[in-house]
């Protein structure tokens, strides 16, 4: 159950706070899935989410990904490709032969990128003792453009709901956590031609992936019984512009701790 819930009260000080939607958490610690994940493309590696997602899954001949980060990123940072900065390597990089007759973002992958593949991410993580008795979370905070999330074998959110790079997710996923280690897989596409995603001004050249990937940190968390989540908080000066009226507003949900 989530229940919306409304202060006022007046400030006797000119100024206006606003806040944005971050992850909540009381004293327990955030754990940010920073550094090396492991990456490769779905049309090279065809298994399903149900196996990449299993611990000890070999990901063999797999690219090592720096998350935050795009495809051609990591491609880049392990010189499977050059470095896009010197001369014109970036026009060898393959998907480059898209036309120049129009905004890259508005035209449909070319039919030989190696980019109109999914890429599959994926991690191991040791369960934190901190955890114990508490429900465990795991938010997205960018994916580029849409995902399929896969934990421990099974699937948490399907790429018809995770859609859209400035949204963030956050997934309880208390039931399908285990002592010890645990395995999070993600397969990410990249936008079609009518997606709002990350573009670049008209100047700079688009990269072949449109920029697909997680692109924002990814971190686990845990909460009691009840979350607050989406505080903001409004400011409305009065006519004088001596006093503002704030309305703070917050989301509280439940959060089933059964595993």
């Amino acid at each position: 159950m989530k229940v919306r819930f409304t202060f006022f009260f007046s400030l006797a000080l000119l100024f206006s706070f606003t806040s944005t939607a971050a992850p909540a958490t009381d004293d327990s610690p955030r754990f940010f899935f920073h550094g090396l994940w492991s990456m490769q493309s779905s049309c090279t590696d065809k298994s399903s989410g149900e196996a990449i997602s299993t611990t000890g899954y070999p990901a063999k001949d797999w690219h090592k990904a720096e998350i935050p980060g795009t495809i051609v990123g990591a491609l880049v940072a392990d010189h499977t490709f050059p470095d896009p900065d010197f001369g014109i390597n970036l026009k060898s990089f393959p998907g480059m032969d898209y036309s120049s007759k129009s905004f890259f973002a508005n035209q449909d992958m070319p039919a030989d990128s190696p980019f109109r593949c999914s890429y599959w991410f994926r991690m191991e993580f040791e369960s934190p003792r901190e955890f114990a008795d508490r429900a465990s979370w795991l938010h997205f905070l960018g994916i580029n453009y849409r995902a399929n999330i896969w934990l421990n074998g099974s699937k948490i959110a399907d790429r018809s709901e995770v859609a859209g790079p400035y949204r963030t997710y956050d997934f309880n996923i208390t039931k399908h956590m285990r002592k010890g280690m645990n395995s999070i897989a993600v397969e990410v596409f990249a936008p079609q031609k009518n997606d709002l995603g990350l573009t670049w001004v008209d100047w700079n050249p688009t990269p072949p992936d449109k920029d697909m990937g997680i692109w924002r940190e990814v971190l686990l968390d845990s909460t009691g019984e009840v979350t607050l989540r989406h505080p903001f908080v409004a400011s409305k000066l009065d006519a004088d512009y001596v006093n503002a009226t704030l309305s703070l507003s917050a989301d509280r949900a439940n959060s089933p701790i059964t595993r």
